[in-house]
């Protein structure tokens, strides 16, 4: 979408996973590598070592960051440190000074950690998709290794995390160093001591007892729309937001001195969930989804007795990072800030080497040509009717295609004039796996159609973000090959009026993603010494 634990689920998640038989492959070899070792002690990096949860452990006691001091509780007040970020969407392809930006990330999470013991790191989820093209070569396995190298404490899943189907979920979650939650959506076959995501944890930061509660937003169709569908036919997820939460509000709330829903729902949800009547009890949202970059947090509502629920959430793209300085007044179950800064995230942070040095190593193995040049440009390609055309001419040299139907909307941005890299071009169409499990909505299909059927859907269409692109003379006897995205095909009232007449999608043979058709053009012309152009 282009908008900017129970602990019995926690146990029961490393069975399920073995007893689906998840298997750990990779179309380029990028095979998943696992050690076991005890969960992660705040300011102690995760790095490349993956450490899967300590299960039985978590059965026992609560997580602890930190240490504390049993004078500064016998106060009546304590603190701690709360850093979040959301929507990173795999971009650790991206370079700061030849360095991957999430290497600034951990560089900067590590030292605070260091500075501050009492510090919770929060994920608000879509950490895959959209952002690297070794992501997409490796399955999502690449951004798997990544999340695990950033000091996370507790994370939730995004629709974009669910993309690369169950397999790929289950191998994240119970290979996971930190807990995954997602309260709101189940898998229908198993009962609720058997659920692979867990609904809330409890984390003892310091002196302060936090509890966070996870919530996921809906699966997205092939219409680039939110769905009731569950994600990959096996997650089923639930929109009673507010309904969910004040489930768990009432059965966690009296084990904490902080509550937190870490959420995947959007601004706007958010901003409902705080205020309705099974949020009493809540003090924090920790947001993500709509990509808002919060400068101050959100004062989402102020009740009778004086607390109130404040929302968060720090734009996307791991360009910034929150950070809060809260204090408790344990006494009466208030919580105040001391001080809440947005972090940039540029080339003056702190830098994890090993972080650096494994993203490098991870875009070697999945994609090695991802950052060389493979093809030029002439003249800049603009974003639109430029990047149709150029669509337009790879399909029929790649694939024999006659005609394109694709939307201009579809892409990120255009093209520059010059060398073009794997990653840049992939930058300019990332897919969107949607819905989740399946190629990407962008992804192009190939249905053979009747001249007469060609000229009648071009006369029918009615979408102002589409362009047909047809020869100049059409047959009405001759069979056509259509390249056509799997968006319009999937809903073609989007594209043409009731009346138009399409294949059926079970008809349609999957040609490709954007990605795959471009790149075999552009190193095709550059083979004979042409330009994309």
């Amino acid at each position: 979408m282009r908008i900017r634990s129970s602990t019995l689920g926690l146990v029961a998640l490393a069975t399920f996973a073995c007893a689906r038989g998840v298997r750990q492959t990779d179309p380029r070899g990028l095979v998943p590598q696992v050690e076991t070792a005890p969960p992660r002690t705040a300011g102690l990096p995760t790095h490349e070592v993956e450490r899967p949860l300590d299960l039985h452990d978590q059965m026992g006691r609560p997580r602890t960051i930190g240490r504390c001091d049993p004078a500064q509780r016998a106060t009546g007040k304590a603190r701690f440190t709360l850093a979040h970020f959301n929507d990173l969407q795999a971009r650790y392809s991206d370079r700061l000074e030849g360095k991957s930006r999430y290497a600034y990330i951990a560089g900067y999470l590590e030292k605070l950690q260091r500075d501050v013991p009492e510090t919770i790191v929060l994920d608000a989820g879509d950490d895959y998709e959209k952002g690297s093209v070794a992501e997409l070569r490796s399955g999502g396995e690449t951004t798997r290794r990544m999340i695990q190298a950033l000091p996370i404490d507790v994370r939730t899943l995004g629709n974009h995390d669910f993309a690369y189907g169950e397999e790929a979920v289950l191998r994240d979650v119970s290979q996971s160093a930190h807990p995954v939650l997602a309260a709101n959506v189940t898998v229908a076959r198993l009962g609720d001591n058997e659920q692979p995501l867990g609904r809330f944890v409890r984390v003892d930061v310091g002196c302060v007892r936090v509890g966070v509660i996870g919530l996921v937003t809906q699966n997205y169709d092939a219409d680039d729309r939110p769905t009731k569908k569950p994600f990959d036919t096996v997650f089923e997820q639930s929109t009673s937001y507010a309904a969910v939460l004040e489930r768990e509000v009432k059965e966690h709330r009296d084990e904490v001195d902080v509550l937190v829903a870490l959420t995947h729902l959007g601004l706007w949800e958010d901003t409902a969930l705080a205020m309705s009547e099974g949020a009493k009890g809540l003090d924090l949202v920790v947001g993500a989804h709509t990509e808002d970059l919060l400068e101050r947090p959100l004062p989402a509502v102020r009740r009778a007795d004086g607390s109130r629920t404040w929302i968060m959430q720090a734009g996307h793209y791991g360009r910034t990072l929150g950070r809060a300085d809260l204090v408790v007044d344990l006494a009466r179950g208030q919580v105040a800030f001391e001080r809440y800064e947005i972090v940039k995230v540029d080339a003056s942070l702190p830098v994890s080497g090993e972080v650096a040095e494994l993203a490098d190593r991870l875009e070697r193995e999945a994609a090695p040509d991802a950052q060389v040049p493979f093809a030029t440009t002439g003249r800049e390609v603009s974003a639109g009717r430029a990047m149709v055309e150029l669509v337009g001419r790879a399909v029929a040299a790649e694939w024999g295609a006659d005609a394109l139907l694709l939307g201009r909307d579809v892409f990120w941005s255009g093209l520059p004039k010059g060398p073009i890299t794997l990653q840049r071009m992939y930058d300019s169409v990332l897919v969107q796996r949607q819905p989740s499990g399946t190629s990407g909505f962008t992804s192009l299909l190939l249905v053979d159609v009747t001249g007469a059927e060609l000229t009648a859907l071009r006369g029918r269409m009615q979408s102002p973000l589409h362009e047909m692109l047809v020869p100049a003379t059409i047959d009405p006897h001759r069979t056509y090959k259509l390249a056509i995205e799997k968006r319009a095909l999937t809903y073609p009232k989007l594209v043409f009026r009731i009346d138009a007449k399409l294949p059926a999608v079970t008809e349609a043979k999957l040609g490709g993603e954007l990605i795959d058709v471009l790149e075999a053009y552009g190193r095709s012309r550059a083979a004979h010494g042409q330009s994309l152009d």
